[in-house]
């Protein structure tokens, strides 16, 4: 087996366990099984993360979502009281739900199909960064100039340096404000639970 048939199939189990999961979120009849079916989601997510060789977002995504996300989720549903018992509740909403995510999944697949996407395949940059020419720097924000000798080259910068680059410059602000949020929401959820 050659490497994209073995890539090929790998990204299959993943879409299977993604969409398995969301599926499985949607058709459980008790929220505690339902929290279940998401951690399958988000590790699925992850795993296509990892073949993106966006290897940051793939860590980000298991310790936040699912070592975070999900464990909250699955106390509050234990300690919520009547929350792990099997609930039927008639819902009469489900064409309507339906009939409107076909409509915005056909809605991103023309999207996606009728878009002038600019990159390259080979344009991504792996963990060192890649060499890219002035063109192809021209249409990418985040390269970088590098001055080899003589000649100005310019390079993608790897995932991590991007990402740090973008936090400490132009979303200073936004990253800023959403830890005071959080800082406020911590600081409530105390005094909450004190009363």
């Amino acid at each position: 087996m050659t490497t994209d048939i073995v890539t090929q199939v790998v990204f299959v189990v993943l879409a299977l366990m993604t969409l398995g999961g969301a599926v499985g979120v949607v058709v459980s009849r008790t929220v505690f099984v339902g929290a279940l079916w998401l951690i399958l989601s988000f590790v699925g997510v992850a795993g296509m993360y990892v073949l993106l060789d966006a290897g940051f977002l793939a860590a980000i995504q298991i310790l936040i979502y699912v070592g975070a996300i999900s464990v909250l989720i699955l106390f509050a549903v234990m300690l919520t009281h009547n929350a792990m018992t099997d609930g039927e509740r008639p819902n009469s909403q489900w064409a309507m739900g339906l009939l409107l995510a076909m409509m915005l999944f056909g809605l991103l697949g023309v999207i996606g199909y009728a878009a002038d996407w600019p990159l390259a395949s080979g344009a991504v940059a792996g963990g060192d960064g890649v060499a890219i020419s002035a063109e192809q720097a021209a249409a990418l924000p985040a390269a970088v100039r590098t001055d080899a000798g003589d000649a100005a080259t310019y390079a993608i910068p790897d995932q991590v340096t991007m990402i740090g680059r973008a936090f400490m410059t132009e979303h200073l602000l936004a990253f800023e404000v959403i830890s005071m949020i959080l800082l406020i929401a911590l600081v409530g959820a105390i005094v909450i639970a004190r009363e």
